[in-house]
């Protein structure tokens, strides 16, 4: 006992015979309900762990399914984003159109509005009896415009008939100088009028001097409008503004200020281009200026609204196919001597850089102010003159057309302009 006593633990070793040993590990397998010890497994427990697994798959799933759901959203956020954006520039160019029409009085009803004004009256006030009375469409329009262009004090009270078609500035100039100082005169122009002949008649008028005219019309003072902002060679133009004075009737006063009278053709021309217009010539292989150029030249070559049509297709056939038959350029008189009505109005010798004889497509602009008809027929020229190339006219206007450069010359025979 005494040798146990002083061994140190760590030397103390069990001593079992190899023979019990193996009886202990045999006794699982041969008596479970023996009392012997025996070497037990830890058990797995399979439900749980198949929880935890699809656990673990379902949220890893769910990240998958927030991370598309996330990017779809913002996929939808920017359609969203964009749709507003461009709907929101729609209604305010919508809205400023609108304004500016009601500015040059486009589009109100025709007759006059009997208006009083009080003593002392404010821009709301005015904008408001205006308003109510239909002299305007746009109270807040005006209201801003008189803010910024006139004195409060010295409009003058009194009741007024106003016709409807006055601008915001005749509408402040005679509410301003009293009924006795204020004249509106009727102008109307014809189709096909050059910028000098507008020029003419509006001084025949007393609304603006000749020169001033044809100095706003060669300046860039106009390219805020968006047909005049497009154009790209003002120094090859004769005018920048010709084509674009459209020709209709409108009222106008003496000594009338030159923006403002400029401003009314140039306004009434984007009223009248409506947008199936616009969507057609963006359908089409020419820009806005091409087809007013063309239109132009129709209108002073066409005999009447059918006849547009069909020397439409010709020019777009001369223009598009023409080297196919040898033909170069478009060959049309009323191009030799612009800015010149005639021969007879231009100086001797003189060659116009707009004439089609010599010059290859269309030239650098219009040569007048095309009505609206001559306007379409450019942009939809008639399947009747598909096959055609040349056209004259007799002296009371009947049209010929001809497809070969004989039959041509047989129509000019038969009109009585060559033996």
């Amino acid at each position: 006992m005494s040798d146990i006593k002083n061994k140190d633990p760590k030397d103390f070793v069990l001593q079992i015979p190899e023979e019990e040993l193996d009886a202990i590990v045999d006794a699982e397998d041969v008596d479970t309900g023996s009392k012997l010890p025996t070497l037990i497994k830890p058990e797995v427990n399979d439900d749980f762990y198949s929880r935890d697994m699809e656990e673990k798959a379902q949220k890893k799933a769910h990240k998958r399914r927030d991370k598309i759901k996330s990017a779809k959203n913002k996929g939808i956020f920017r359609v969203v984003w964009v749709v507003m954006v461009v709907l929101v520039g729609i209604t305010l160019a919508s809205y400023l159109i609108e304004g500016a029409n009601d500015f040059f009085a486009v589009g109100r009803q025709e007759g006059t509005a009997t208006v009083t004004v009080p003593d002392d009256v404010t821009s709301d006030e005015l904008a408001e009896i205006l308003y109510q009375n239909g002299a305007i469409n746009k109270k807040e329009f005006f209201n801003i415009f008189c803010a910024i262009t006139s004195d409060m004090e010295y409009f003058v009270p009194g009741t007024y008939a106003l016709d409807r078609k006055m601008d915001y500035q005749g509408i402040i100039s005679y509410l301003q100088g009293g009924q006795d100082n204020f004249e509106v005169v009727t102008v109307t122009f014809q189709e096909g009028m050059t910028v000098e002949e507008v020029a003419k008649k509006l001084e025949q008028n007393g609304v603006a001097s000749y020169d001033d005219i044809i100095e706003a019309c060669k300046s860039q003072d106009y390219n805020n409008y968006d047909m005049i902002g497009r154009i790209e060679n003002d120094d090859d133009r004769y005018y920048i503004l010709e084509g674009y004075l459209f020709p209709d009737t409108y009222d106008f006063y003496l000594n009338e200020d030159i923006k403002s009278v400029v401003g009314k053709l140039l306004n009434n021309f984007q009223v009248r281009i409506t947008s199936d217009i616009y969507e057609k010539i963006e359908n089409s292989s020419y820009t806005l200026e091409e087809i007013i150029t063309l239109a132009s030249i129709i209108q002073a070559e066409a005999a009447n609204k059918a006849d547009m049509y069909i020397i439409s297709a010709i020019l777009h056939n001369r223009l598009e196919s023409g080297s196919s038959v040898n033909i170069y350029t478009l060959g049309c008189d009323s191009t030799m001597y612009y800015p010149y009505e005639s021969r007879e109005d231009a100086p001797a010798g003189y060659t116009s850089d707009y004439n089609t004889y010599e010059i290859e497509g269309l030239p650098a602009g219009p040569i007048c102010s095309p009505g609206i008809d001559a306007i379409k027929a450019a942009v939809s020229p008639s399947d009747e003159g598909a096959n055609y190339y040349y056209f004259c006219h007799s002296s009371d206007g009947t049209p010929y057309y001809a497809a070969t450069a004989d039959e041509h010359q047989a129509n000019l025979v038969a009109a009585g302009l060559a033996d």
